[in-house]
């Protein structure tokens, strides 16, 4: 234990270790006027904001608090703003899957690029008649009982058969009908033993592509783990990348919000947010809101590199697997459940993860939805993701 000379270290210092220690770090909001000219964000205040939550305008008109969630927008929501060259590719694709081609796509982009609301797009623009399902996966499939399960729900009839080849032999006897697969980063794990629904799945969908068109997306970081590890890439006749948006997009976008922001403004907007729509839009509806003044400058990074090297690994696995318990986190890392009881503490504590019941037992820990740009961009340059 160090000791501290009460002496020299003055109450500010202990008040800053304090915080430190628990993860609470000194808020750029909590400075004096005078001492620090710049807005910061803060990890911490971002961190309290749930997904979907339009920062601090829950009091203000429903038309106004619309124009600023983050939740995935329906089919012909006036508030999307298409991407020419996405569009493209995914109609290229569908006609292909029309005149008989087999066809499997795959759309890929970093959390909170807009992969749902692209997806609830593909019915607007798929060839007319098309019969389209979607099946949004809540969680890993662990056996080929749940696989065939998912694959039941979404053609809408029984699948009488418990084997892969038996069954995709039956989904292949089915009308032809296009598959829209959301959260495809349950189909990535490094768990012990938690393969065989993911390939069940995923063999399903190669077998069946001769009759019947799958639409996946997948976050980036899982679509890389998944190519790096199993080639999946390999099976994939189109693969449409989504990144955040860039600055004429998000112009678009801001306009279709009516942020009501000058040319600077959406500038300044960009570099902090890295073009992601959520933090952008949580910016902005604290700027209406007046708890700023004007844009901040993008986050400081300091909280990130006082983590531990474990700490940092952890997020990796969450940024890759989409949410992990603490239970398979003691999987992957081979640590005790009270370590990893410190460890999720210390980052919820810290603003950087969220937790969410999954069972009576255990909670999912995911990244914080606003955070993800910073976070995966700080790990990536560290070297824990790719």
């Amino acid at each position: 234990m160090t000791l501290v000379d009460r002496r020299t270290k003055t109450a500010g210092f202990l008040r800053h270790q304090l915080l430190f220690v628990t993860g609470r770090l000194r808020r750029s909001s909590d400075r004096k006027d005078g001492a620090d000219a710049d807005q910061h964000l803060d990890f911490l205040d971002v961190g309290q904001r749930r997904a979907g939550q339009p920062g601090t305008l829950q009091k203000s008109p429903q038309a106004e608090a619309d124009a600023f969630t983050s939740l995935p927008l329906p089919t012909g929501d006036a508030r999307f703003v298409e991407r020419p060259s996405a569009r493209a590719a995914l109609e290229q694709g569908f006609a292909a899957w029309r005149d008989g081609r087999p066809t499997l796509m795959a759309v890929t982009g970093p959390r909170g690029c807009g992969l749902t609301t692209l997806l609830n797009q593909a019915p607007a623009w798929a060839p007319p008649g098309a019969s389209i399902s979607p099946m949004t996966l809540s969680m890993r499939p662990a056996t080929t009982a749940d696989a065939l399960s998912l694959a039941a729900a979404a053609f809408g009839s029984a699948i009488t058969h418990d084997s892969i080849d038996a069954a995709a032999n039956e989904i292949n006897e089915m009308p032809a009908r296009m598959i829209l697969v959301d959260n495809g980063h349950f189909l990535y794990s490094r768990l012990m033993g938690g393969g065989e629904g993911i390939r069940a799945l995923q063999a399903l969908m190669v077998a069946t592509q001769g009759r019947h068109l799958w639409l996946l997306a997948c976050e980036t970081q899982a679509w890389r783990r998944q190519c790096d590890t199993s080639q999946t890439d390999r099976y994939f006749d189109e693969i449409v990348e989504l990144p955040y948006f860039e600055r004429d997009d998000f112009a678009t976008f801001l306009a279709a919000r009516n942020a009501g922001l000058t040319d600077s403004e959406i500038d300044a907007l960009l570099k902090v947010s890295r073009g992601h729509p959520a933090l952008a839009l949580f910016i902005v509806a604290r700027k209406r809101s007046g708890e700023i003044q004007g844009i901040p400058t993008p986050f400081d990074e300091s909280p990130l590199r006082r983590l531990a090297r474990t700490e940092l690994l952890a997020m990796a696995e969450m940024s890759a697997h989409g949410a992990l318990t603490a239970t398979e986190l003691q999987s992957i890392f081979r640590r005790d459940a009270q370590s990893i009881g410190i460890l999720l503490h210390h980052l919820r504590q810290s603003g950087l993860i969220l937790s969410a019941s999954r069972t009576e037992q255990d909670d999912d820990n995911r990244l914080q939805p606003l955070l993800v740009p910073e976070i995966n961009a700080y790990l990536v340059r560290a070297n824990y993701l790719y």
